[in-house]
């Protein structure tokens, strides 16, 4: 069933966490108010949490190359928006 992370917006925003547990992947898309014609710039970076609470990122969705992708790896990841093209984050 999908699932909204991030709302559609254009300000910078961090979508709360999202727990992948192992066996279980996460599928995210990047998203618009107007259906599948996304703004070739919007970008959202894809920040995976430390033992010590901090945010590293290791991936982004982009628009014009990666607008989707499937989490495998077990962790707890966040999604962060910066300033820009009205975009947002679901999950398939």
């Amino acid at each position: 069933m999908p699932t909204q992370i991030l709302a559609v917006g254009s300000s910078a925003l961090d979508s709360a966490d999202q727990v992948v547990t192992a066996g279980t992947p996460l599928t995210v898309c990047l998203k618009d108010a107007n259906g599948p014609t996304i703004d070739p710039s919007a970008r959202v970076d894809i920040l995976l949490k430390d033992d010590a609470g901090q945010y590293f990122q290791v991936d982004a969705l982009i628009a014009t190359t990666r607008p989707a992708l499937m989490i495998v790896a077990p962790g707890t990841y966040r999604f962060s928006r910066p300033a820009g093209p009205a975009c947002g984050v679901f999950s398939g």
